[in-house]
């Protein structure tokens, strides 16, 4: 047997899909069977399901074809029936045996045969309960050909701007989905489709997108078997940049949405069929398929997978919206069809030179996510989203030139959990729970939890809690979509730990989310001072010299910087510089087309600083030098107060002298580059962060691990040994660059004896990295999400443009020890 491939055909010109990933997609990337039937045979076999007006009683739907392929007729057939259970207990079928007619050589027959079923077990993807139908066909006692089907008992329903299934009204929280691997392509191998849906279900997302062509069967059957919903997707992405000759038009527009409907349509898991991707010419190139598919599987909706929801002429069930922004939900509240975001929330990806200063914009874009969903959530029209997108599209090409969009997903292609999977799981939770007061005299504790789930009871989740070595589990009454409350009685010798940890167990058995609450008021923290003691000050010709607890500092003169020494003289920090850290939506373009990955961090300072004026003022004990100058940006001046506790304050205020929109604002310091270990405490979104994530509200970092390779932003090129946090650039390790937000405390240390703290209240933030011989941080009093293009109508929300005129200012606390 001889297999040939023709690439770059009017078929992948209505795909883009080598465009698409970048590199040509010829070949055979799927795995092929070659199987022999008899002359007589079962050509097709599909299953639907139908419940009664109750939902209680079903109708199960067999659709067969029986081919004769002989040279005579045929008339001694007969096709056998049977039903089982997950557990493999049969299931009385009426009618189980079914006597053929006689077929003429050449002919099909077409049978569609109904099957009551009393009261099956429902499939949702919170109970994804599966049947086996066997289809066989039958020569007397002898087999001559079985078929199975795995059957899901489940009904889809489009009730104005609402899709039910099983009667319960749905949401869709969801993703994007490709089939990538970076040493690969598009040629998926090693069970990855199950393995995907595995982490996408754990990251609490019940739909899946396959964007933007029909998936590997495996998917689907992974998706059947875990529980996911499917929006199923036809082969065409932007479309109508090719003309499709019309010799061409059946084989290329029509053929291809039917054999993705009819290899498909039996999983239970498919929720929708999407007739094409960003692809103008409905009428042209799509409406004769679209009404082909309905004809063919009447059980589901179809959607139009576009910018807008008008490029379908109104005709589909389902509508959509891509990137619609946080107005979206409002937009579309009482829309007169359900409305699917089947792409929003973009990650950051194309702002590459602002993810190569800070990976930290990672961790930042959950709070965005969560902001949405929830608008989308409460939003009736809305039926729910996927994210853009849900695994990183990177392929690195022979000299580990990488190409494709690059790092849009929650996961990378390795399939490694990066920051943003924290924060999806987070928002997409099903069980929301907040602490309702202070636990009482008595230890008893009151909560109010919120079921977002669509099937379940939370009488079938596990909400584990913890206080010290006390362990309990609450398992609520609480209905789908409803809110309740509940309470927890601590055991005495607990009640003074006041902290309580939950884990919540889902329907299905995994960890699904996690909490953390303060149950009494814990003590004001306290700066770590050192023992007060007297300020040497001296002042010469060039310098301000104050010696504290803290050590040496020294106020240049000349230029009005400062520099911190220890009593062995050598120069510790260097400060300040003032950043007002422009937005930057650059990154060479949107896709990754073999150039180095290894970009320059985009973190400038404000330039050209010339010190106008410079004076002293206060006590022995509390010292304050004032410096007045100009950048090129702004002008104002710096004030350096010394305690005798061995703090120092340096506080700016300045006036912009020309418009920015910020990024970050704050003051940057230099250190010795051996201060490359960071530790930090801090106030965060959520209450639990996993072990190393970028958002851990306490943790600590190293700046390069000489074991681990240096990679650019596209990745590691070969399969990590690490976690995502690990990986590292020449600025340093994602961890240790990344900005953690709202710290109370902060600290650089390393080979030297002494460390640098930065104490704050909880609304400060620092960056660190690797620059030369040096170790450069910034502590910002402003920070936002970043400006990545398809982003950016979510972090703007954030934004604080500035004009010329306006004032910034803060004022940074380090304790040198």
């Amino acid at each position: 047997m001889a297999v040939a491939v023709t690439s770059e055909t009017v078929a992948d010109s209505t795909s883009n899909a080598s465009r698409y990933a970048v590199h040509p997609l010829g070949g055979i990337s799927r795995d092929l069977y070659l199987f022999a039937l008899p002359e007589t045979n079962l050509s097709l076999f599909h299953v639907s399901t139908a419940f009664d007006s109750t939902y209680t009683d079903a109708t199960l739907v067999a659709e067969v074809d029986i081919t004769h392929e002989g040279k005579t007729a045929s008339d001694k057939y007969q096709l056998a029936f049977e039903l089982k259970d997950a557990e493999g207990r049969p299931v009385r079928l009426k009618d189980d045996r079914l006597k053929l007619r006689e077929l003429a050589a050449g002919e099909t027959e077409k049978l569609t045969v109904r099957f009551p079923v009393t009261a099956p077990r429902k499939w949702d993807p919170e109970h994804p309960y599966l049947y086996r139908l066997t289809c066989r066909l039958m020569d007397g006692n002898r087999v001559m050909q079985t078929s199975v089907r795995r059957v899901g008992f489940r009904q889809i329903e489009v009730r104005g701007n609402q899709v039910f299934v099983n009667n319960h009204p749905i949401k869709l929280r969801g993703a994007c989905h490709h089939e990538v691997m970076p040493l690969r392509g598009r040629s998926v191998n090693n069970d990855m489709w199950r393995r995907d849906v595995e982490l996408f279900r754990e990251g609490n997302v019940n739909y899946l997108r396959t964007s933007h062509y029909p998936p590997d069967e495996a998917l689907l059957e992974a998706c059947d078997e875990l529980g996911m919903f499917v929006e199923v997707e036809a082969p065409f992405c932007w479309a109508h940049e090719a003309k499709v000759p019309d010799a061409l038009r059946q084989d290329i527009l029509v053929n291809q949405h039917l054999a993705m409907v009819n290899l498909n349509r039996s999983h239970p898991s498919v929720l929708m069929w999407s007739m094409g991707n960003e692809s103008n010419l409905y009428a042209e190139y799509f409406k004769e398929a679209a009404g082909l598919v309905k004809q063919i599987d009447p059980t589901r909706p179809r959607i139009f997978s576009q910018w807008g929801p008008d490029a379908d002429q109104g005709e589909l069930e389902v509508t959509n919206h891509h990137y619609p922004g946080p107005e979206g939900p409002d937009k579309y509240r009482n829309y007169s069809r359900p409305v699917v975001f089947d792409e929003f929330c973009h990650l950051n990806a194309y702002n590459r030179l602002e993810l190569a200063a800070d990976p930290g914009l990672r961790n930042m874009w959950g709070v965005l996510l969560d902001r949405m969903w929830n608008a989308m959530y409460h939003s009736q029209g809305v039926l729910g989203g996927a994210i853009w997108a849900g695994i990183d599209d990177t392929f690195f090409l022979p000299g580990e030139r990488a190409v494709g969009y690059g790092t849009w997903g929650p996961i990378d292609g390795w399939r490694r959990p990066k920051p943003e999977y924290w924060g999806m799981k987070k928002a997409f939770s099903p069980v929301k729970i907040r602490l309702k007061g202070n636990q009482d005299a008595d230890g008893k504790l009151c909560f109010e939890v919120e079921n977002r789930h669509l099937f379940s009871n939370l009488k079938e989740t596990r909400l584990e809690w913890t206080v010290g070595n006390q362990h309990g589990v609450v398992t609520p009454d609480v209905a789908p979509g409803e809110t309740g409350e509940f309470t927890v009685q601590l055991p005495e010798e607990v009640r003074s730990a006041g902290t309580i940890d939950w884990k919540v167990i889902g329907v299905r058995g995994f960890e699904i989310d996690a909490y953390h609450f303060q149950t009494l008021p814990e003590p004001l923290a306290q700066p770590a001072l050192l023992s007060a003691g007297r300020i040497q000050t001296e002042e010469t010709d060039e310098a301000y010299v104050i010696r504290t607890i803290s050590g040496g500092f020294r106020i240049d003169k000349r230029n009005g910087l400062l520099t911190s020494s220890k009593n062995n003289g050598a120069v510790l920090v260097k400060a300040p510089e003032l950043m007002v850290l422009p937005l930057n939506a650059e990154g060479e373009g949107i896709q990754m087309v073999g150039k180095d990955q290894k970009f320059e961090p985009y973190t400038p300072v404000c330039s050209r600083w010339v010190a106008r004026k410079i004076g002293k003022t206060g006590a022995d004990d509390d010292w304050c030098i004032r410096v007045e100058g100009t950048y090129a940006e702004a002008e104002g001046y710096f004030e350096y107060r010394f305690r005798a506790t061995g703090e120092v304050e340096v506080t700016y205020h300045f006036t912009l002298l020309e418009a920015v929109s910020p990024r970050q604002v704050g003051l940057v310091f230099s250190l010795p580059k051996t201060y490359d270990h960071i530790q930090w405490r801090r106030r965060g979104y959520w209450s639990v962060y996993p072990e190393n994530h970028l958002g851990s509200l306490s943790g600590e970092a190293v700046a390069y691990d000489p074991s681990l390779p240096v990679s650019g932003l596209a990745g590691p090129s070969k399969q990590p040994a690490k976690a995502w946090s690990f990986d590292q650039t020449a600025a340093g390790s994602n961890l240790f660059r990344a900005t953690k937000e709202n710290i109370y405390e902060a600290t650089l240390s390393g080979a030297a004896a002494s460390r640098v703290k930065v104490l704050s209240d909880g609304t400060q933030h620092i960056r660190a990295w690797r620059a030369g011989e040096e170790i450069r941080f910034l502590v910002a009093d402003y920070n936002n999400a970043g400006n990545d293009t398809f982003l950016t109508s979510h972090s703007r929300l954030d934004f604080r443009p500035l004009k010329r005129g306006d004032q910034i200012s803060g004022t940074v606390t380090l304790l040198i020890l």
